[in-house]
């Protein structure tokens, strides 16, 4: 009986708490919130979010309806769902070339980034493996992508659980080669953003010629578009992550590392930003935080770079430039719309303690604020557009708008420039490489006929320079005499010294002019062959690639980071030709001061071999053919008649060896106007009389006390 009885009792028990569990309490509780899970279906909507984010908003807003017997919801705030996606990838463009792309982007599901860019054109290869197309984008190895975004009123909602809009995986609208769509809703349901991805693709015939000229066909476009799903006004703003991991190649050899580079719409000089520059930075708010009793942390470094070293005029492009590649980001504005890019600032996005040239560096950018007005309504919504520009440093690409980029060419810019006719210089050699190469001539060749050419516009100057050494040569007897005679009087030496050149018309500087003229020429050339990207794994003889050193075979053991694992030939031989040279032309010293200073040249083409160590083989194909010209040339003018003509010198006012140029006159009868060395001669003559009755005062004066 009793067991009947609790035997009744358990199934009625059950049976009210199914019922009240199934059926009552759903009556009276609201439902519970769905788990941010991923069953790995992208077409199933797991996480509770509607594919177009409207079903949401449009439930959220009928809350507050009196159907629900509620009020208009504010005591009722929208639910938070943590959207969660797999992490998937999709590809924009080919690497096929015959597909019509000159890239292709690896576009990640993580912050709707972009991953790694490659370049489609065979020529541009890996150089450690020339079976691989070139990455330019995406080397780095922390997390951080390009174009990723940071969104505070969305980012505060995911902090709670370790994530952030730029590291939460987004959804995949749709791919294709030509446009990618992701998307995401905030957890709270009040926003929806979306990233566009686009890759215009070119015509098959045209690919060739578009590889050099067509600035589009490197660009990746991407609309980013940030729609209000709620009933309140909201103010919103982003920050963008610009290029991040551009490659850095030949680190062992290369002068040019990972530069910041911006260019501004109005007539603000450029800025070029090194590694070690924003390292300056950092530091600099360090030792004023601590100056202050004040530690501060990585996060705190970086807002305050943000707030103080950012750059807040209108930009036309900000990125990272290497030595043939760049990655450039443009803001586009529609005809009339104003600027909405409130600054950009520089980020460090690995600092390498060993070598701060090293650094992974980017920049990243931040919009105004925009006022969204209640879904439904005008302006609920607003869409930047943005460009990406990844490829090559030519100026054909460069150049035109809207980029304008004429800073990341890296030719006719710092100190020796003069006044930007190295650039010049730099632009035509490249057309002559370009021209030269389209005849079917190897770009070993190419440097070699350019250094003939170059050679024979000089051969004027280089005459003269090569008569001015022959007379010095000539009147090294007479400066030997001069020696004897003075001994080391060197004031007196010095003057007789003035006096010979004057009397045989000498000018020592019209030796040095040609140097000076040819300045220029050697910088712009130098500035040519040093960012010709088509150098870039260019064959010539046993050289691999004429963009860097020959590294002939490596080292038997480890060497220092100055010079590198590989023995390079080129160096060498070019030195060994600059010593050659100096042997066979310079006179023999008439002096100690003489000796020293052909000492001290000798020295200086030691070190030059220094400089040369690292410089790209096309470099030092062009010295080792200019001095192999230049011993050729000198030999060849060794057999002009040089006459040592001796000008008769007119007694100065006041005494012999005054100084007067000559006895010849001009055409009005006058005596011709005194040289520089005449003038020398005379400030030289007047010092010394000066010293002499100064001298000649104090002795006076001594006497009398």
């Amino acid at each position: 009986m009793e067991i009947r009885k609790v035997l009744l009792f358990l199934t009625l028990f059950i049976g009210f708490t199914y019922v009240h569990t199934k059926f009552i309490m759903p009556q009276f509780m609201p439902p519970p919130q769905p788990v941010a899970e991923n069953d790995g279906d992208e077409d199933e909507d797991t996480d509770g979010e509607d594919p177009d984010g409207e079903g949401e908003a449009d439930a959220d807003a009928g809350q507050g309806g009196e159907a629900e017997g509620q009020d208009d919801g504010k005591d009722n705030p929208p639910e938070t769902v943590i959207p969660g996606h797999d992490e998937l990838t999709a590809t924009l463009g080919s690497l096929k070339p015959e597909d019509g792309f000159l890239l292709s982007a690896e576009l990640s599901t993580q912050g709707a980034s972009i991953s790694a860019v490659h370049l489609a054109d065979p020529r541009f290869k890996e150089l450690n493996d020339l079976e691989q197309q070139v990455k330019v984008l995406g080397n780095n190895v922390t997390t951080d992508r390009t174009f990723t975004t940071a969104f505070k009123a969305i980012d505060e909602q995911l902090k709670d659980a370790d994530l952030s809009l730029e590291t939460i995986n987004w959804k995949i609208e749709s791919s294709s080669p030509t446009e990618v769509v992701f998307s995401i809703l905030a957890p709270d349901k009040s926003l929806k953003l979306t990233k566009t991805y686009r890759l215009k693709p070119i015509e098959t015939g045209e690919i060739s010629e578009a590889t050099r000229a067509d600035q589009s066909a490197y660009v990746i476009e991407m609309d980013f578009t940030v729609s209000n799903l709620s009933a309140d006004t909201q103010v919103v703003s982003y920050e963008l992550q610009g290029p991040v991991g551009v490659l850095l190649e030949n680190r062992e050899h290369t002068r040019k590392y990972r530069d910041i580079k911006l260019e501004f719409n109005s007539d603000s000089d450029g800025i070029t930003l090194t590694p070690g520059d924003l390292e300056d930075l950092q530091d600099e708010h360090r030792d004023a935080a601590l100056e202050n009793g004040q530690k501060l942390t990585e996060r705190q470094v970086v807002d305050l770079v943000r707030q103080k070293d950012g750059w807040t005029e209108d930009i036309r492009y900000a990125g990272i430039d290497v030595q043939f590649f760049a990655a450039l980001v443009s803001p586009v504005r529609a005809a009339g719309e104003e600027d909405w890019v409130d600054r950009a600032y520089p980020v460090m996005i690995m600092q390498n303690d060993s070598d701060v040239r090293l650094s992974d560096v980017s920049v990243r950018m931040v919009t105004q604020k925009a006022e969204l007005r209640a879904k439904g309504k005008k302006n609920d919504s607003v869409t930047h557009t943005w460009q990406l520009f990844v490829g090559p440093k030519y100026a054909t690409l460069l150049d035109p708008p809207p980029l304008e980029a004429q800073q990341v060419l890296d030719i006719g810019t710092g100190f020796f420039s003069f006044f930007g006719l190295t650039g010049l210089i730099a632009r035509g050699m490249h057309f002559l490489l370009g021209t030269f190469h389209g005849w079917g001539i190897p770009y070993g060749l190419c440097i070699i006929m350019l250094t003939v050419l170059v050679r024979s516009c000089l051969l004027p100057i280089s005459r003269k320079q090569a008569i001015s050494a022959a007379k010095m040569k000539a009147l090294q007897p007479k400066l030997n005499d001069l020696k004897a005679k003075y001994g080391d009087d060197k004031q007196k030496m010095a003057q007789a010294q003035f006096e010979l050149w004057r009397k045989y018309d000498i000018k020592p500087l019209a030796g040095c002019l040609p140097v000076l003229l040819q300045m220029p020429i050697f910088i712009g050339l130098y500035q040519c062959l040093n960012s010709a990207v088509d150098l870039r794994l260019a064959q010539f003889l046993w050289i691999e690639n004429l963009a860097a050193p020959d590294a002939v075979f490596d080292f038997p053991i480890p060497m220092p980071a100055i010079v590198g694992p590989h023995v390079n030939i080129l160096p060498l031989v070019t030195v060994v030709l600059f010593l050659t040279q100096q042997k066979l032309f310079m006179p023999p010293p008439a002096d100690e001061q003489a000796e020293m200073t052909q000492k001290m040249m000798n020295m200086m083409t030691l070190m030059f071999g220094a400089l040369f160590w690292h410089q790209p083989a096309g470099l030092c194909v062009y010295f080792i053919c200019s001095s192999l010209w230049g011993i050729a040339e000198r030999k060849l003018l060794a057999g002009t008649d040089v006459k040592l003509e001796e000008v008769t010198v007119a007694p100065a006012k006041g005494g012999s060896g005054g100084g007067a140029s000559s006895s010849k006159e001009d055409g009005n009868g006058e005596p011709p106007k005194k040289g520089f060395f005449a003038r020398m001669a005379e400030m030289a003559e007047e010092a010394q009389k000066q010293a002499a009755r100064a001298e000649k005062e104090r002795k006076k004066k001594n006497k009398r006390k």
